[in-house]
């Protein structure tokens, strides 16, 4: 049995040449080394595989049964060496590669589908797994190495993950068109008293900055004296629907609205100083992103350096912001 445990791509190729070519010189010539050097790595692979690969004299060089065997195997592992190299070349021009994301319901409907169509046109080759889920499900799934990069809206644990805030985001009020906020130009978090609110699930948990410090959203609505309509969904598009209906009213980040388009709702900004949304961009902490990977991290910064959210009216009547709160 021939060993080829440890033996050099460089001796492989020699051996090679000297098969096809059976002659030293050429062979030498061919490798870019002089025919003395030749000689010897010729005679260190054979010291090595622990027999003779060619049969030589003055006039002739021709392969041993041994060289023979020897032969089929060399050639079969520069073949694996080459399309390993090609494979790699590859990924590192980013034609090969895959990549998952998770991303919350939001950002995954309105703001990252630009960049993922910018990202897949410009690296076709590279597969693509996108989790639209909530932040906490985002992060587990971080966790468990099934996705290199959460967008999300709470930042974990910085001990555990490597955490970036990408950018903050406006919340928006949306109410019936003819409810009496629909007329006001910006809410506080005054204004929230008493309005029957329809909650997605995530609502306890959604984290806000308000002030001088991160709150959660459902705590911070009850300080207000918010109301509750006593509906709780998990879905946008659905409070689309049950607000239009008048069922009540919702709190909705701006990224969101286009859930919101061509229905009889009218969205008003809320004061960023009453509550604003970060997000972040999150990674395990330690662990080298992929070539795909810090592809995506460099457009996903670049867009969230020039996205700049601000309060727009989407529905309802410009008017200016009555004295007091709205009569519910």
């Amino acid at each position: 049995m021939i060993i080829l445990i440890g033996l050099s791509p460089r001796l492989l190729e020699a051996f090679i040449a000297l098969e096809e070519c059976l002659h030293f010189g050429q062979a030498a010539k061919r490798c870019n080394v002089t025919q003395s050097a030749f000689s010897q790595m010729i005679a260190r692979l054979e010291a090595q595989v622990g027999t003779r690969l060619f049969d030589r004299d003055t006039r002739s060089v021709r392969l041993t049964a041994e060289g023979e065997v020897f032969s089929r195997r060399a050639r079969s592992i520069v073949r694996d060496i080459d399309s390993a190299l090609l494979e790699m070349r590859d990924y590192a021009v980013r034609k090969r590669g895959k990549l998952a994301l998770a991303v919350v319901p939001s950002l995954a409907m309105a703001w990252v589908p630009a960049i993922v169509s910018d990202y897949t046109r410009r690296y076709p080759g590279i597969s693509l797994e996108l989790f639209d889920t909530y932040s906490e499900r985002g992060l587990q799934l971080l966790r468990e190495g099934r996705v290199e990069i959460a967008i999300t809206g709470q930042p974990g644990n910085t001990g555990e993950y490597e955490v970036e805030l990408l950018f903050e985001e406006p919340f928006l009020l949306a109410c019936p068109k003819h409810h009496p906020v629909a007329a006001m130009r910006e809410l506080t978090l005054a204004d929230m008293a008493g309005l029957p609110m329809i909650h997605q699930i995530d609502t306890e948990r959604i984290r806000v900055t308000s002030g001088p410090g991160p709150y959660k959203l459902g705590p911070l609505l009850r300080s207000a004296r918010a109301g509750d309509s006593g509906i709780e969904v998990e879905h946008i598009s659905t409070l689309a629907g049950l607000v239009a209906n008048g069922m009540g009213v919702c709190i909705v980040p701006q990224t969101a609205l286009a859930q919101f388009r061509d229905t009889d709702v009218a969205l008003v900004p809320i004061s960023r100083k009453a509550f604003m949304r970060q997000i972040f961009m999150v990674m395990r902490n330690g662990q080298g992103l992929s070539l795909a990977a810090a592809a995506f991290v460099e457009m996903l910064k670049l867009r969230a350096r020039a996205f700049r959210p601000g309060a727009r009216r989407a529905g309802g009547n410009p008017a200016r912001r009555r004295p007091g709160r709205a009569a519910q």
